[in-house]
């Protein structure tokens, strides 16, 4: 009975479950994610070679549907051991999220996060169909990132949308993949001037650079040509300390006028 209980888990039926149960569903950029992995049994002790909690989401490509996954992060929760037939087992775990993880935003349509972050957990099991678990995060914007996003704001634009893509031209991370928020001017003295500003958020620790794109509102008999050409696109980064982002809001604000004004007199 021994021997068929092996065959039977080998191929899945009867395998120990596992289970990941975070502490809570929200988290900020940056924060501790708290949780535990259970394991419990199956018909058969079995080895477990790892856990591996890896920390996921989606980014896509510009002028494309394609989307690629990719990790943010990867933690290695335990050292090999065995789980007893039938045996009940929590592991518990904790990890820093890190701070280039993507903010999730509740799409009203589907109410789903976009993009999606969630925790894959991939079980080894020697001899064994290795089982895995999902669970869905949403991730909120630290202070920083919230500061400038207003700071933009405060300026006459208007936030139109948030995504995840592949790494633009220009762009010095390690990833594959950046957030870019897009804003169009709504009101004041770049209403007619500007068609929007697209603005990539790089925090570390201590400094946080911000990638921008200034794309002016073409006018006259070419502004077609020169729109399809990106001609009227100028890009450029700044780097502020986090403490600086945080405390003077305003200093971010004037910033950002001066720079859309020098782009304005090219």
């Amino acid at each position: 009975m021994s021997l068929i209980n092996k065959i039977i888990a080998s191929v899945g039926v009867g395998s120990a479950k596992v289970n990941t149960k975070l502490s809570k569903s929200y988290y900020t950029q940056g924060e501790i994610l708290e949780g535990v992995v259970e394991i419990v049994g199956g018909v058969t002790d079995q080895k477990i070679q790892s856990i591996q909690l890896n920390l996921m989401t989606l980014y896509g490509y510009e002028d494309s549907d394609r989307l690629s996954s990719a990790v943010v992060s990867t933690y290695m929760v335990n050292n090999p051991f065995t789980i007893n037939s039938g045996e009940r087992k929590e592991i518990p775990f904790s990890f820093r999220i890190p701070l280039d993880t993507p903010i999730t935003m509740r799409d009203p349509e589907t109410n789903q996060n976009v993009p999606p972050v969630w925790i894959d957990t991939d079980v080894n099991i020697q001899h064994a169909v290795d089982p895995s678990d999902k669970d869905y995060l949403s991730i909120e914007p630290t202070e920083v990132h919230e500061n400038i996003v207003d700071a933009i704001k405060i300026i006459g634009f208007k936030f139109r949308q948030m995504e995840s893509q592949k790494v633009p031209f220009g762009i010095n991370v390690k990833r594959a993949f950046v957030q870019q928020y897009e804003f169009v001017p709504s009101f004041g003295k770049y209403l007619n001037k500007l068609d929007e500003l697209e603005v990539y958020i790089i925090q570390d620790d201590e400094e946080t650079t911000i990638y921008f794109e200034v794309d002016k509102k073409s006018k006259g008999a070419f502004s077609s040509i020169v729109e399809k050409l990106n001609l009227d696109e100028h890009r450029g980064s700044v780097t502020f300390k986090n403490e600086e982002i945080i405390n003077n809001r305003s200093f971010i604000s004037n910033k950002f006028e001066q720079i859309i004004e020098d782009v304005l007199a090219l």
